[in-house]
């Protein structure tokens, strides 16, 4: 537990957690969201999360560069703004909307979630001695791993909460309860920004390559 002295890899810990309440849930509301108030088809519903592993793998080509520009700080401040208000643009999504622009959301969500990751997977080694680098990766996976159930059963709660458990929902009740779980989870989103308040300008920097000019 003395690791948690660090600051970066605390606020790591305690970023990523935050972080993932938020959007951990995500890519179980989606497919409900496609399937169940859209009416596309499983397959249908599949393709159109395409786009978000192939911004993934876009943003690896600008990482460096982001880092160094900006530094850990900046970056973990915008960046969950940034997914917020991606997540909350998904509530104008219904029956009808051009399918370029689920694609282009999902492309923007993928963007900017791996941009996230990236950062706090990074930072949480920035200033640790190399003997303490097993026990902190181990404490880091763990903390991903039940981030991500909490995410999912948040998300759950928040919509079963927002859907009503005496009946089935029609499609347009079951848009209208994500809709409203997916402006409650953006909102969390943006409000983990703060939690990245206490870094300084140069912290991780002997990763990042940042400079203060």
């Amino acid at each position: 537990m003395t690791l948690f002295k660090v600051r970066t890899f605390r606020i790591s810990i305690l970023g990523s957690f935050a972080t993932r309440l938020g959007v951990g849930g995500i890519p179980f509301l989606l497919p409900l969201l496609y399937q169940i108030g859209l009416g596309y088809s499983t397959i249908q519903s599949g393709l159109l999360i395409i786009p978000q592993p192939f911004a993934a793998m876009s943003l690896k080509l600008l990482m460096p560069r982001v880092l160094a520009r900006f530094g850990y700080r900046r970056v973990l401040l915008v960046n969950p703004v940034l997914m917020g208000v991606v997540i909350m643009l998904f509530t104008g999504v219904h029956p009808g909307t051009p399918v370029l622009v689920i694609l282009g959301l999902a492309f923007c969500l993928g963007f900017f979630n791996s941009m996230q990751y990236t950062c706090l997977n990074t930072m949480v080694f920035a200033d640790l001695p190399e003997k303490d680098t097993s026990p902190a990766s181990s404490i880091s996976s763990t903390v991903q791993q039940m981030s991500m159930s909490f995410g999912v059963a948040v998300a759950s709660l928040l919509a079963a909460a927002y859907l009503g458990r005496e009946h089935l929902p029609s499609p347009a009740e079951m848009v209208t309860g994500i809709h409203r779980t997916l402006l409650t989870l953006g909102t969390m989103t943006i409000l983990a920004a703060l939690i990245f308040r206490p870094l300084l300008p140069l912290d991780g920097a002997n990763i990042s390559r940042h400079r203060e000019s």
